[in-house]
């Protein structure tokens, strides 16, 4: 499936749930340039997906994040300001590094099918668009 998601061989890796851990028996984990393809292909197959994103609120940010395109963010503002040109309570530390202190924070997106399909297409659409300029 982690294949025929992503068009190429990723590499998945199974964490085993702690030891009583209730209700799971553990989870995949894979790189982050393939969340946006597996989470979809998950979601249209399955009807949902349920993503436990990783963000530190220490981790350095990097001012192409608040200038990028797309929407994979990996900094400590969860994706809020990503792509925005926004620095709220951000303190430069050179060209292109922020920082901001903090503790890891964990956040839990969900995708449904419909809404995967959807945001599928918009990709596509804006794929052709931009080949036909």
């Amino acid at each position: 499936m982690f294949r025929t998601a992503t068009g190429a061989a990723i590499r998945p890796t199974w964490v085993v749930a702690d030891p009583g851990e209730p209700g799971w028996k553990g989870y995949w984990t894979i790189a982050r340039q393939h969340l946006t393809d597996v989470a979809e292909a998950v979601a249209i197959r399955d009807g949902l997906v349920l993503i436990d994103m990783h963000y530190s609120t220490a981790e350095q940010c990097d001012t192409r994040c608040q200038t990028a395109e797309g929407n994979d963010c990996t900094c400590s503002c969860e994706g809020k300001y990503h792509g925005r040109g926004e620095h709220a309570a951000w303190l430069e530390v050179g060209d292109t590094t922020l920082f901001r202190g903090g503790d890891e924070k964990i956040v839990t997106r969900s995708l449904d099918g419909q809404q995967a399909l959807r945001d599928r297409e918009d990709r596509l659409a804006e794929l052709i668009r931009q080949i036909g300029r």
